[in-house]
């Protein structure tokens, strides 16, 4: 039996979690079932789930120390607070929402969330909250975790616990253990932080831009990519990876592609391609498996890194002009490579150096992962797993995740790996430059 965590041990986010954005991690699952005891059964489950990780009904709390870090309070909210039930069944109809796609914008203006979610910079602010909206066909259970708390692992180990407790009764079932909770690890890790490591963190300006840009019609939409083609093709780059990289996986081999995508789609007709030019990327890197002893696969708290990717803007644009069979093997190998080496870049060290600095400091506000800016960042939501969960007798399993229209720019998210191993890519861009997107991603080789 593992040890029980004290009150302050439970209450103690780390350092890490001081620069996590402000925001909300948020999902929707749609599930085709009407069963009448589903608002019972979720709410039961969520009860047990809030026994095993009681700061779900606490609030995000500013720190005076450092200025700009954040706490957890007490449990101060009822189940009540944390769950709600919506009927929307005259409004939404789900063999609609599935003829269309499950596209966005069929979401847009549905009350499916919670009204205390946005802003989330304000202090208290919740860390849980969701939603089911029963609908004709079907229902939408729409998922609120305050990024302060966690990352899109924890956002699903937390998914599979609610589900473990709807199907079973209990948690049992998936070995759930107080260390999923342990913050500690991370932050003893830290005392051992080499000197010399590199600081994958900088200071973001926070100086308002001169010109106020013109207001955009953004759209939001899905690009679907085929397992079975990117698996082609990761055997195809792998007899070409440059010197330096023995391997890359079908993962770093995606975000290459979407990068170039989205580097064609920004670029006008008449830029110039020179051997010279680069461009930058973010990438988080889940480093659970780099602390020695490993932290646990679904602990509950952010554990990622970001790193910075460097790559010629001139691969980048073949990439983004691949079609049919014309595509450039050396140009996304050169790409899928440079992800690669940044993800490997990630250990233990510089994680323990992140933490140690911020540990260090007067005031945090501004600090971000990362060595420095940079305006691209592809995130990846694809090992999420929760396809794979089954919610019991009465709910099944989710048919698809979505999310409604993004108000702003957002460059690619992929999201959790389809049954099949397809994966959905979300983009929000101004339409004139989704569209370029839309017609390179019509002749793509690797479109499901």
């Amino acid at each position: 039996m593992a040890e029980t965590l004290s009150p302050q041990e439970l209450s103690q986010l780390s350092p890490l979690e001081w620069v996590m954005p402000r925001s909300f991690i948020s999902q929707i699952l749609c599930f085709p079932s009407t069963n009448p005891r589903i608002y019972e059964v979720l709410r039961d489950g969520l009860a047990s789930t809030l026994a095993d990780v009681p700061y779900l009904a606490s609030r995000i709390v500013a720190r005076t120390h450092p200025k700009g870090s954040v706490a957890l309070s007490p449990p101060c909210d009822s189940l009540g607070d944390l769950f709600r039930v919506n009927d929307l069944a005259t409004a939404v109809d789900y063999n609609d929402l599935k003829a269309g796609g499950f596209r966005p914008s069929l979401f847009d203006g549905l009350d499916l969330f919670f009204a205390d979610l946005n802003p989330a910079n304000t202090s208290p602010s919740p860390v849980f909250r969701a939603v089911l909206s029963l609908v004709k066909g079907g229902c939408l259970l729409s998922v609120s975790l305050n990024h302060s708390t966690a990352d899109i692992t924890a956002f699903g180990s937390l998914l599979k616990i609610w589900a473990s407790h709807c199907r079973t009764g209990s948690s049992e079932d998936i070995q759930f253990s107080q260390l999923w909770l342990d913050r500690t690890a991370i932050v003893n890790s830290s005392r051992h932080a080499p000197a010399d490591a590199p600081l994958l963190l900088h200071k973001e300006d926070s100086s308002p831009s001169s010109q106020p840009s013109k207001p955009v019609e953004i759209e939001t939409t899905f690009f679907r990519y085929s397992a079975e083609s990117l698996t082609s093709l990761k055997a195809e780059i792998s007899k070409h990876l440059p010197d330096g990289t023995s391997w890359v996986s079908t993962s770093d081999i995606l975000t290459a592609l979407l990068w170039g995508s989205a580097i064609f789609s920004e670029s006008s007709d008449d830029d110039k391609d020179t051997a010279n030019d680069v461009c930058f990327m973010r990438i988080a890197v889940n480093c659970r498996s780099r602390y020695n002893p490993p932290l646990p696969k679904n602990y509950l708290g952010a554990a990622f890194g970001v790193s910075l990717v460097t790559a010629k803007k001139v691969d980048l644009m073949d990439i983004g002009r691949s079609s049919g069979e014309t595509y450039s093997i050396s140009a996304i190998a050169n790409v899928a490579a440079a992800v690669r080496q940044s993800v490997n870049a990630i250990d233990e060290n510089k994680m323990n150096t992140i933490v140690n600095h911020l540990s260090a400091q007067e005031d945090v506000t501004g600090l971000k992962l990362c060595e420095q800016p940079a305006s691209v960042s592809i995130v990846s939501w694809a090992d999420e797993g929760v396809y794979e969960l089954d919610w019991g007798t009465e709910l099944g399993h989710c048919e698809v995740v979505r999310l409604p229209t993004f108000k702003t720019k957002r460059y690619p998210v992929v999201f959790p790996r389809l049954p099949n191993g397809d994966l959905e890519v979300l983009v929000s861009f101004d339409r004139e430059l989704l569209n370029r997107w839309r017609a390179a991603y019509s002749v793509s080789p690797w479109k499901a």
